[in-house]
């Protein structure tokens, strides 16, 4: 009944939720900070496009580029030319168009950026659930469960690779979706570009995208004995015009196209060895090469909602059982395929993080990318447990739970923000996960800590000295340029005014530049940053 009356107002329903999506997001981008890894990206979107501004306007790019030096994206010691930098790239470009100078309005337009591009991938999350459900309540219930996953929602704004990552791959596995249903050229152009974009514009992890969907529609159409040859055939035009379109888009393939795309899947082989990375889990600091195999799912267990994880199960075992129980008459069924596409889309990379854990670090933000196929079993354990439930009364109920949970979300959200990235659930536990997991990496919480050392001191130059591991000459730009100007920062003076952490990797005494005596003799606790009773950041000042 409930559902039958909302049916009346869908199309309102589904404009104001996106229009919500979109006005929550904008008024947000200017409170996050600027994260550790921006800086790295920016300069590599500047690599990229002074190698494309000398191939093909040299006399144009000579007249911007002025007296700056950057390396060639060529040479043998710049491992960064085998990520995908598409939206550095760009960010470069409008940077250089709009003749932004201050640094922090640079990352104020790429938070701008990060965010419209991952509500564009919801709106196309929204449109691979009609595929999948064709019933539109369950498809924007999805959206709100990606949005509202609290560091999902944070990370949109700030994370130059994970959640581009996620945003791009959905684009991709939607035009994959399509091209299965219809096949035809105009959707085997967008899938192939989209798969060159994922691939070669983002992470080269996004091949899994064509393997997937490729794959299945050659099984499907064997099987089935429909239009083989033909799908065959389109298959081979896709392959060739995602290779195509890789070498458009990645400028590193512009020259030995085959032997730097191979290189690309050596860096990631020995992406360990190049970075060496410690982590703080359960207590201990491990290296990223020394983590568990069940890092990972611990990660992903611990900082989802509960609920969610609950629906999970329920779908995942659906699909297992469903799979089962029909095993004859399931490959002639193209929701199995798209469901094992799913599937497939968390397992394989699951399996891939416990085999290469040297890149097992900072949480699960590597495996962001899964999170919307983990959110469509959800949905499936969400429409199973309806059809279980004959009455329409109790169905309501239902409904309304659900509803009051998202609310709650919001509301953590709201209440927590900018911190979002902090999140955890009750399976991690309760009061100092700082002493147990990494939680603020990124070192975002800086800004709001420096900023209350601003509005309390009115000094011209204020000396700090950060005791962790994060460097104040990238945190520094999450402030404005007068701001920035009053702030000495010098990891050399013995006893600044102020002394601040994030807790990062603090554990190591070698980035504790002040020694815990001198803290407690010397100077007063003069504000700290609290999410769920778990301190994020901690400012001390000279007594």
């Amino acid at each position: 009944m409930l559902i039958r009356y909302i049916n009346l107002y869908k199309k309102y329903l589904i404009f104001f939720s996106f229009l919500f999506i979109l006005f929550l997001g904008l008024i947000s981008v200017k409170d996050y900070g600027h994260s550790s890894d921006e800086s790295a990206q920016r300069h590599a979107g500047f690599v990229e496009l002074n190698y494309i501004g000398e191939k093909i306007a040299p006399s144009l790019h000579s007249r911007y580029k002025g007296d700056r030096v950057y390396i060639d994206l060529y040479d043998n010691s710049y491992n960064e030319k085998f990520s995908g930098h598409s939206l550095n790239t760009l960010s470069a470009l409008l940077e250089v168009i709009f003749e932004i100078e201050d640094r922090r309005d640079v990352f104020i337009l790429k938070h701008h950026i990060y965010f419209i591009i991952f509500f564009l991938s919801l709106i196309s999350f929204y449109k691979i659930c009609q595929i999948r459900f064709e019933k539109w309540y369950i498809s924007i219930i999805g959206v709100f469960i990606i949005f509202l996953s609290p560091r999902i929602f944070a990370n949109s704004f700030y994370d130059p690779k994970d959640i581009p990552f996620l945003s791009i791959l959905i684009f991709s596995i939607h035009f994959g979706l399509i091209l299965f249903k219809k096949m035809n050229f105009k959707n085997l152009i967008y899938y192939s570009l989209f798969n060159a974009f994922v691939i070669s514009g983002i992470r080269v992890y996004g091949i899994i995208s064509p393997v997937l969907i490729l794959s299945s529609i050659i099984l499907y159409s064997f099987i089935t004995k429909e239009n083989f040859k033909k799908n065959l055939l389109f298959v081979i035009y896709c392959l060739i015009l995602t290779f195509v379109f890789s070498i458009i888009i990645k400028p590193s393939l512009w020259e030995s196209p085959i032997a730097n795309f191979i290189g690309s899947f050596t860096y990631l082989k020995e992406f360990g060895k190049i970075w060496s990375i410690p982590n703080l889990f359960l207590g201990e600091i491990i290296l990223s090469k020394d983590t568990p195999w069940f890092f990972s799912i611990f990660w992903i267990s611990i900082t989802t909602p509960i609920f969610y994880t609950v629906l999970f199960l329920f779908g995942i075992s659906f699909y297992l059982i469903n799979s089962l129980t029909n095993l004859r008459s399931i490959f002639l069924n193209k929701i199995f395929y798209y469901d094992s596409i799913f599937f497939s889309l968390l397992v394989i990379p699951i399996i891939g993080s416990i085999i290469l854990r040297e890149s097992s670090f900072n949480s699960w933000r590597h495996l962001y990318f899964i999170y919307p196929y983990f959110v469509i079993f959800c949905l499936i354990g969400f429409e199973n447990i309806l059809n279980f439930i004959k009455k329409d009364n109790f169905k309501n109920y239902f409904y309304v739970f659900f509803l009051i949970i998202l609310l709650f979300n919001l509301s953590w959200i709201i209440k927590n923000h900018p911190y979002q990235y902090s999140y955890f659930n009750l399976l991690a536990g309760k009061d100092n996960l700082n002493n147990k997991f990494d939680i603020d990496y990124h070192g975002l919480s800086y800004k709001q800590n420096l900023e209350f050392i601003i509005d309390n001191d009115d000094r011209d130059k204020i000396s700090v000295v950060n005791n962790s591991i994060n460097k104040p000459q990238l945190f520094k730009y999450s402030l404005n340029k007068i701001d920035r100007k009053r702030f000495v920062f010098n990891q050399n003076i013995a006893k600044p005014d102020y002394i601040i952490t994030n807790y990062f990797l603090d554990n190591i005494e070698k980035y504790k530049k002040i020694s815990a005596d001198v803290i407690e003799n010397e100077y007063v606790l003069f504000n700290e940053i609290i999410v769920d009773g778990n301190t994020i950041n901690t400012i001390y000042k000279k007594k």
